[in-house]
Formats: structure tokens, sequence, C-alpha cells
């Protein structure tokens, strides 16, 4: 019954719609979700009289972390405000061991990410209609129905405001315009890292050595792959081609097959990215490296901005969910103001402590998907270090641990790397 829920979750999960309990509250159905997968997971080791945990080091950390972070309430300026941070993490870190104990069953482990491919080939399916939508009615008109319309019932009223007055959904391309490829998604940026962190377990699928379905896995990897593009989401771009890499050099390396045609394999390869390079997406990608662009001046001065209140509370941080207020006194709650760098904004928040515990519990799981790929060949356990490789490079330009579409995949594949 449990491992039923949890592909339900897991299907569930970009589609979700969001509970409105009181002014200035949305509760995503997510966290309900996960409160009652616990309680389940709890009542089944309590019946089974055994209670399945990871090994002791890996264990410390992922329990370390969030508890960390949770006494940081105790020196934050604004203590309502690290609470609420506090009651979200808590609310879903449990979430990797119900996912752990549930992966000791190698079956369900193949089911589930044979969810999470197919779910976000639904959700990237959804995606582009959304986004050529804006080609026949027009950017304006789409952009105002998505703000107005669906994402307060899918995000709340409260974010979805904060989305529609402070709108990443619109992107300028060498002059044009463009309503970029979200969803139900409060940004590109997190739709970015759904699509990211589920491609290599599409093509995981695809490449199978014995694949029943090659012909449908290679479309699904296809549909995640266009859709992520065109979120325009540069550190997207950059988390692609990373997890490309991390996943494509390995495979090339010890596959017969692919020495044996590596120059037809590299021709398609140049052409695939030849014509992308030439596309929008392709100056997308290119304005990252511009230091003309206002974004990267800016994210450059948040950068070096964020390194040095580190250095002036470099232990202890500003407390959970308070950096905004470092910055800005008068900053709103969901006011999009942070370092735009995962790493960074755990090291502000949480101090350098709170950053080492988070990294290692991070190398574990990375550490754990390369060493089981190098033993087994696995490539299931390929695509889960490639996975983990783009969120990890994505997260340099991105803060996703706050994303209740993005944590529940990070903390699956967590699992599935140290099972």
């Amino acid at each position: 019954m449990l491992e039923k829920i949890l592909l339900l979750f897991i299907f569930f999960l970009p589609f979700q719609f969001a509970l409105h309990p009181a002014e200035g509250i949305d509760l995503a159905l997510a966290r309900v979700f996960v409160l009652v997968l616990f309680f389940l997971w709890v009542m089944r080791s309590l019946f089974n009289k055994r209670l399945i945990l990871p090994r002791p080091l890996i264990l410390f950390f992922f329990t370390a972390f969030p508890l960390w972070a949770s006494f940081s309430f105790l020196w934050a300026e604004n203590m309502l405000w690290a609470l609420r941070k506090i009651a979200f993490l808590l609310s879903f870190f449990p979430l990797f061991l119900v996912f752990f104990a549930a992966l000791q069953k190698p079956l369900f482990r193949k089911k589930i990410f044979q969810g999470l491919v197919i779910t976000a080939s639904a959700a990237a399916l959804l995606a582009l209609v959304q986004f050529f939508s804006q080609f026949i009615f027009g950017v304006s008109r789409v952009f105002a129905f998505w703000v107005s319309d669906v994402l307060p019932f899918f995000l709340g009223p409260a974010l979805g405001e904060a989305v529609a007055n402070y709108p990443s959904l619109l992107v300028n391309i060498s002059g044009v315009t463009v309503m970029r490829a979200s969803l139900f998604f409060p940004d590109p940026h997190m739709f970015a890292f759904f699509l990211g962190m589920s491609f290599p377990l599409a093509l995981a699928f695809a490449l199978e050595k014995d694949s029943q379905k090659r012909a449908a896995w290679m479309a699904c990897a296809g549909l995640i792959f266009v859709a992520d593009l065109l979120t325009f989401s540069r550190g997207g771009y950059v988390g692609l081609i990373f997890g490309l890499m991390a996943f494509l050099i390995p495979l090339a390396w010890q596959s017969f097959w692919w020495r044996r045609h590596r120059i037809a394999t590299g021709v398609l390869i140049f052409i695939v990215l030849a014509s992308i390079l030439a596309s929008p997406i392709g100056a997308r990608l290119f304005s990252s490296f511009s230091q003309d662009d206002n974004s990267n001046v800016e994210r450059l001065r948040l950068w070096q901005e964020a390194s040095v209140f580190i250095s002036e509370r470099p232990w202890l941080g500003t407390g959970l969910g308070n950096y905004p207020l470092l910055v800005k006194p008068s900053a709103l709650y969901r006011e999009p103001i942070y370092a735009h760098n995962l790493f960074l904004d755990i090291a502000l928040e949480t101090g350098l402590i709170g950053l080492f515990l988070f990294v290692s519990f991070f190398f574990l799981g990375i550490s754990a998907a390369w060493k089981k790929w190098r033993k087994g060949r696995d490539i299931f356990s390929l695509a889960l270090f490639s996975a983990l490789i783009l969120f990890s490079a994505h997260a340099f330009f991105e803060t996703p641990l706050f994303s209740v579409h993005v944590l529940p995949i990070f903390l699956l594949l967590m699992a599935a790397s140290v099972v």
C-alpha cells in the first residue's frame, strides 16, 4: 500500500494544487501527502517490528542538517520566518526515510523511476502546449490568463500573487519577449530542475540493454529535453551540460557499441548541438557568459555581497529564512531576496556548519551512485549520479531547497543512490 501511494505522490507532484488555510498562507497538497506517507511508514515499521534505516554515516548527516537548521531560530531576527522555513524542511525531509525503506524492493525502484519519467513527460507535454499557445493567442493574453486564473489555483493565492508581482515567466530573447515554459511551477527555474533531474532516468530507460519500449522512452526523453530548453533557464542549461557529460562520458568509455560508432555518434551530437546553438536557445545560453548582461552583473554582485555577509557571520548565519532582512530590513516574507546560489544561501542562513552538514550528505549520495555504477555497470546508478551532478551544477545559480516540486525529487534520488 505504501509503495502505491508513493507512486501516486510522484505522479501527482507537478500537478498538485494548494490549500489556503489562512490569509497569507498557502499549503501545497504535497506537504499533507508527505505527512500521510510518513505516518504509514511509521505504522508499517511498528507492525513489522523492523525499522529500515540507512547506514550510520548517511543517517547522521541526513538528520544533522535539518536539526541544525531548526536550531537556527534561536539566533534569527524574525523567529516566525525561521519557524515557517523549519516547518517546511521538517515536513519534507522524513520523505527520505520513506523512500529508502520502499526502495529496498528492486522492482519498486524501477517502477518509481518509470513513474517519475512518465509524469515528467506529461508535464513537459503540457508545458509545450502552454509555450506554443502564446504564438496563437499572444504573449500578453496567455501571461495574464496564467498568472490570474491558473497559478492561484495550483500555487495558492498568496504565492500566485507573489509570482505575478515578481514575474520570471517572461524573458527577452534577441529583443523579443516570450513566455517561458513553466507549467504550474512558481518559476521556470524550478521547472527546469524538475525536468532536468528526470531526464537522465528517461535516457537510462531508452538505452537500457533489454528495453522493451525503447521508442516510447526516447520520445519521453525528447519531450523532457525540449521542454527543459524552453524554460530558457540558463542555470538549467548549465545543469544539463554537466548532467549529460556525467552520463554520456562514462557510458561511452565502457560501451563497445559507442566505440564502434563513434563517428556517427559524433556527427549526430554535432548536428543537434549546432541546431540548438543557432536557435534563440543558443542566444540565451551565450548570454550567460556576457559581461554586458544585466542579470549576470547583478548575480555576481549578489555573490560578492553574500560572501561578505558570510565572513561577518561565518558559523551560525542569519537564521533560516532571515537573509532577506539582512539585505532589506523592510522586506516582506515572499519577497524574492536570495543569493541565487544554493550553497551560498545555506551558508548565509545556517552558517558554514550548516553548509558542511548539507554538502556532506549530498556528497555521500553522489559517491554512492558513482560506486554502484563502477561496480555493477548499472545504467540507473549512472543516471542517478548524473541527475545529482545536474542538480549541483544548476544549484550554483538557484536555490531549490524550499521548492515543493524539487525537494521531494532530490530526496528520492538521494535515497535511491544510497540504498
